[in-house]
């Protein structure tokens, strides 16, 4: 369903109740930025779509702390800065992004926005299931969330000209919020 937003290539990771995948346009790390990107153990995992402003000074920060980098994708900086400080990495970020960081040692998943929203992040909930995608097209081509109108989130569209809340036009589907 949103094969249009990565021509470049696809990654995917799967284990014992996540299941991550990623379509890349490749800006940054051209020759070596597939993702899901891993830390040196693969025991935290990224899928990133946007820019990090900062990634090369951060990234030199990072080596100098002693972590090792195996791409030249402003990626790769998200699962070492999580080592490094856990969720205080995210008042570290500069950019326009939205990703998920899975930690499987924490059996942790999260959801991250930028802080302005430039970035869109959809997620919707199933059963025991949480669905996510950068279009929410992505979740409803799951074929477990319903394309069903929600009248409020319309009522936001033609009001405010956007969606200013976590509410979108579909019920059941929401955005995750800037920051």
């Amino acid at each position: 369903a949103i094969y249009h937003r990565g021509p470049d290539e696809d990654g995917f990771l799967y284990e014992k109740g996540l299941a991550l995948a990623s379509r890349r346009l490749s800006m940054v790390g051209l020759a070596d930025g597939q993702q899901p990107i891993y830390n040196e153990d693969r025991s935290i995992a990224v899928v990133f779509n946007g820019e990090l402003f900062d990634f090369p000074e951060k990234r030199k920060e990072l080596e100098a702390k002693g972590h090792t980098f195996r791409t030249s994708c402003d990626t790769e900086i998200l699962v070492h800065m999580w080592e490094e400080y856990g969720e205080d990495m995210l008042l570290r970020l500069r950019g326009q992004y939205a990703f998920a960081l899975s930690d499987s040692n924490l059996r942790q998943l999260m959801l991250v926005r930028d802080r302005i929203g430039i970035v869109p992040l959809h997620w919707a909930r199933r059963d025991d299931w949480i669905y996510f995608n950068s279009e929410i097209k992505g979740i409803l081509a799951s074929g477990k969330v319903a394309a069903e109108p929600d009248p409020r989130g319309l009522d936001h569209i033609f009001t405010f000209f956007a969606m200013p809340t976590k509410r979108t036009c579909f019920k059941d589907v929401s955005a995750i919020l800037p920051g």
